[in-house]
């Protein structure tokens, strides 16, 4: 339901339009009805319109009545009656209305009967200042009371839901913004039971559009309220009677038929009665000049039609319905070709995306295949009500609908967002919803951002950031519905950032929740942890009763994502915190129904018990001296009563199991030294740090700040080397030098593995200059694994900054004041306990989740087919002259075939072989002739060692001893080889160590290194 603010905003864009349409008699009778039930009731028109100067600048003035003394009050129109002389007058004129109100003035006090008040109406602002300048201009030399009303006024006053007849007769608004009347709390609404009595009297009707709109809400209430469904057929039937009085007015006719369609279809589940008037009202669209309200309500009817054809519920068919989409097409393209003005352009266009975003109609071979029995319309429309009610999303558009025309829809929006500037009243509400529901099918377009943002502009300039958060939100729930976790997750993001801004706690704190719950299901507990206590501060901060229980919400949900990156000790630490908030902000504390997030916690308290218990008994009296001090043990006693028949499982089964459940490593917060284990994006990220209250709080800043990165980079093509990503993370008490921050591996001690990570300790720095540091730190780590060149990842990093990646790192207060509530004794408690991590020897494995992935595109930006094909044929023929002696010592080796068969299978081809093999060869005879092959190569060695592989194989030539050619050289050196190529294509390989394998299958997956191949001699003849 559009609201009163959003309601009057549409008014006051159409009233506009009767300025670019020069309307001016609709704008006269607009406000004469507008006058009769506000102002003055005994009021007159004019004989002369404005724009043909005949009335002498009164539009209407008021004729004598005694009944305002005689009855006062015994009606709308006594309690509105005057004995004083009224003059309307009404311009249309949006230039120096100031000085035509003057003139006008004068023109009014200056013949004719004398006037005691003039009411001016002007559709251009007026303002206050401006106002009072002219209402004593008007005393001063006319002796008279002037009262102003200008198109605000106006759009506020006709928004009432007794005055929007007006609007729909005189501007055209669709009859669908109708408000709905204030609802008693009875079963029936006082205002329905003497609207339906009313109409129930008989009395002359003259089909005008005024008695159609006073017709039309209880119409609509008794077709979508079963309570009063049993009334639908007596305001059908006043419908159909006024209907029949307005045959002659088009105008009247088709929103009376919009209505009597729409009755139908959602009161009595069925089209069949109206079929004719539908046929009738499209035939009417092609012959008539509809007014854009009709053509909104028209693509209603449309989706109506769409909606009912399967269950066979009209017999309206497919072609039909096509056939009247595509005249609607033809006519707004018509309108849009003859638009007078930016605000009619405006809403033609908006009308155009609507219906070109809507779904695509189905064929009637499509047809026999769905037909059949499916939800009634007012339970469709029972449901979204609710919904809407209870301020759930509604439901979204798959990812992958098919639209009427997706490119036409955003071509519509592209021009209409260039056109707002010129247009900035035009109606958007409804165009906005549709795009938010069917965000998931237009994500992907090129032009999505530029709409959305343009679009959130006009939401925050008009309605302000509350309201941007609201369509983000919406955004946000369809998305998710959609299997778009990360895009839905920038979302949040945006509605967090316009929430926070708009000064509306509640909804900031629930999308913090919500912004857990993602990271969460993405693998990223600590991430989640963030966002969760975020919650609780925002929570903390709004003082607001309502809110209280987010704060125990928040810290048991933060329990949860402990448990998931497996510090289970902290983890029940944090439980415990929460039960006493749970138990102090939380009605009904203990229900696990209305609290799920208190079950899912105390099964993962189960969890901790019974592996300490078999696997770590020494961990288990730290453990059950905090849940004895909450009183749970009373509800958990009974749980792992029931399991203590099952034989809890090993050391191994649980290690795997969590790496299956891509968790961290069961008690990992155990000992000296603490770790956090996850998997992102191809790699196993292994962060470490003392187990002391500073370490582990700048380790987790870090690993937090990495995984909120790792989630806003997901969709770039960031070419990581897969493979397992380690990082020690220590605190300094002073603050760090820049440079200082971060050490790569290959910067350390030789034989040392990881990179280190030195952070300043909490507050040694501005919360900004804090957030820097972290991020400088999380950069660094992520570019060490990328093998896009510096200005490729430059050019990455400015993307996610666009996208706000400040704002996501640090939302309302640094990392470290949000998430350190346990004590120093609690970490020298835990750290002083040996043998707490389960699986520590085995490797760390933990499995990605699946909505951390996102399509990327089939080939790497530098990808080159041509030149990888050139290369590949300059290959076989520049790389046989130094191995022609050793190729058919091989080719005569059956060790080597076999291991030739072995490396075909898994994906090797002639050119590959023939690397490899050329490498082994050059390397060991540039060894021989004593040239420097170490790290501390010379630039002279290296030149000469690219001789090398020019000359030809010579029989003076030692000998290779054929047992070097071993599976792990032949790896080794195709991938030495790799990394010279991938220079050349602009990239840049930072790491210290490589994995030939993981090295290797990244450049298959992006490179086409293992498909890319030319015809060629055979270079070994194996079985293929």
């Amino acid at each position: 339901m559009t609201s009163p603010a959003q309601l009057a905003t549409m008014i006051r864009f159409y009233l506009e339009t009767l300025g670019e349409t020069n309307a001016h008699h609709p704008f006269e009778q607009l406000c004469l009805g507008l006058t009769r039930r506000r102002i003055v009731s005994n009021v007159l028109p004019a004989t002369g319109p404005v724009s043909a100067g005949g009335d002498g600048g009164r539009d209407a003035e008021s004729f004598w009545s005694m009944v305002a003394k005689e009855l006062p009050d015994t009606s709308l129109f006594t309690a509105l009656a005057t004995e004083d002389a009224v003059v309307l007058a009404v311009t249309a004129q949006r230039e120096n209305v100031p000085s035509k109100i003057r003139s006008d003035l004068a023109k009014i006090c200056g013949k004719g009967e004398p006037v005691d008040r003039v009411i001016y109406f002007t559709v251009a602002p007026v303002d206050t200042a401006k106002r009072h300048e002219l209402q004593a201009h008007a005393r001063e030399l006319h002796s008279i009371a002037l009262q102003i009303w200008d198109a605000q006024a106006i759009a506020n006053e006709i928004a009432s839901a007794d005055l929007f007849y007006l609007a729909v007769d005189f501007l055209h608004l669709p009859s669908s913004l109708a408000p709905a009347r204030e609802e008693s709390r009875d079963e029936l609404p006082d205002w329905y039971i003497e609207e339906r009595n009313r109409w129930r009297t008989p009395s002359d009707r003259s089909g005008s559009m005024g008695e159609f709109v006073d017709l039309r809400e209880g119409l609509r209430f008794s077709s979508l309220n079963p309570e009063a469904r049993a009334d639908l057929p007596d305001w059908l039937a006043s419908a159909r009677a006024l209907r029949d009085e307005a045959h002659r007015r088009d105008d009247v006719l088709n929103r009376i038929d919009y209505e009597i369609v729409l009755a139908t279809g959602f009161g009595l589940n069925t089209l069949k009665p109206v079929d004719g008037i539908l046929r009738g009202y499209f035939g009417r669209l092609t012959s008539q000049a509809s007014d854009s309200g009709v053509l909104v309500d028209a693509i209603t009817l449309l989706r109506l039609v769409q909606a009912t054809l399967p269950r066979g519920g009209t017999t309206i068919t497919s072609d039909e319905a096509e056939a009247w989409t595509e005249d609607l097409e033809r006519v707004l393209e018509a309108k849009l070709r003859a638009a007078p003005g930016m605000n009619a352009k405006a809403g033609l266009l908006a009308a155009g995306a609507i219906l070109a975003l809507g779904p695509r109609g189905f064929t009637p071979e499509e047809l026999d295949e769905v037909s059949g029995p499916g939800p009634l319309m007012s339970e469709i429309h029972q449901k979204l009500s609710a919904a809407k009610r209870e301020g759930r999303g509604l439901p979204g558009v798959p990812s992958d609908a098919e639209l009427r025309d997706l490119e036409a829809g955003m071509r519509h929006l592209v021009d209409l967002v260039e056109t707002l500037p010129e247009a900035p009243m035009v109606p958007l509400d409804e165009l906005m919803s549709i795009f938010d529901f069917t965000s998931p099918a237009l994500i992907d377009h090129p032009d999505y951002l530029k709409v959305r943002q343009a679009l959130d502009d006009v939401t925050i300039e008009r309605s302000g950031r509350a309201s941007a958060g609201d369509r983000a939100q919406s955004r946000a729930m369809a998305l998710l519905q959609g299997g778009r976790a990360l895009d839905a997750l920038r979302e949040i993001h945006s509605a967090k950032f316009s929430w926070l801004n708009g000064d509306a706690a509640e909804g900031a704190a629930i999308m913090m929740l919500l912004a857990s719950a993602v990271y969460s299901d993405l693998g990223l507990p600590l991430a989640a942890k963030q966002y969760a206590m975020s919650a609780v501060s925002v929570a903390r901060m709004s003082g607001g009763p309502d809110l209280a229980v987010l704060v125990a919400r928040g810290i048991i949900l933060t329990a949860t994502y402990e448990h998931q990156a497996g510090q289970w000790l902290t983890a029940t630490e944090t439980f415990k915190i929460g039960i006493w908030a749970q138990a102090q902000l939380a009605g009904d504390p203990w229900s696990f129904e209305r609290y799920p997030y208190f079950m899912d916690m105390l099964i993962d308290q189960c969890h901790v018990l019974r592996a300490a218990s078999s696997l770590r008994p020494g961990l288990l009296p730290a453990i059950e001296r905090v849940v004895q001090s909450t009183e749970l043990d009373e509800l958990v006693a009974p749980m792992l009563a029931s399991v203590a028949h099952i034989e809890p499982p090993g050391e191994d089964e649980t290690a795997d199991a969590a790496d299956r459940g891509g968790l961290g490593r069961p008690f990992s917060d155990a000992g000296p030294v603490r770790e956090y284990s996850w998997a992102a994006l191809g790699n196993v990220w292994v962060v470490t740090a003392p187990n002391e209250r500073a370490h582990v709080l700048a380790a987790e800043r870090f690993v937090a700040a990495v995984q909120i990165t790792l989630a806003d980079l997901a969709g770039e093509d960031l070419l990581l080397v897969p493979g397992e990503i380690r990082v020690e993370v220590e605190v300094s008490d002073r603050p760090v030098e820049p440079g200082s921050v971060f050490t790569a591996e290959s910067e350390r001690d030789r034989g040392t593995v990881g990179h280190r990570v030195i952070l300043s300790r909490s507050g040694a720095l501005a919360p900004e200059a804090d957030q820097l540091e972290v991020t400088s730190a999380v950069l660094q780590a992520i570019v060490t694994q990328s093998l896009l060149g510096q200005p490729a990842f430059i050019a990455v990093m400015e993307r996610t900054f666009e996208r706000g990646l400040p704002h996501m790192l640090t939302c309302v207060r640094p990392y470290d004041d949000l998430v350190d509530v346990h004590k120093d004794s609690f970490y020298d408690g835990i750290s002083g306990l040996s043998g707490g991590l389960i699986g520590a020897d085995r490797p760390r494995s933990p499995k990605p989740a699946t909505g951390l992935r996102r399509k990327l595109p089939e080939h790497a930006s530098a990808y080159d087919r041509a030149a990888s094909i050139d290369a590949i044929a300059a290959r076989y023929e520049k790389m046989l002259p130094p191995v022609r002696l050793t190729l058919p010592r091989l080719a005569g080796d059956t060790d080597f075939i076999k291991l030739v068969t072995s490396l075909r299978a898994e994906g090797w081809k002639d050119w590959h072989l023939l690397l490899a093999v050329v490498n082994i060869v050059v390397n060991g005879r540039a060894a021989q002739r004593g040239l420097n092959m170490t790290t501390s190569i010379t630039k002279a060695d290296v030149e000469r060692v690219s001789l090398l592989t020019q000359e030809e194989e010579r029989e003076e030539d030692p000998e290779p001893p054929l047992k070097i050619f071993t599976e792990d050289r032949m790896w080794f050196h195709l991938s030495n080889a790799a990394l010279t190529t991938v220079r050349r294509w602009g990239l840049e390989v930072r790491l210290n160590r490589v994995d030939p394998r993981s090295f290797l299958g990244l450049l298959g997956d992006r490179f086409n290194y293992w498909d890319d191949d030319v015809e060629h001699e055979p270079i070994f003849t194996t079985p293929r």
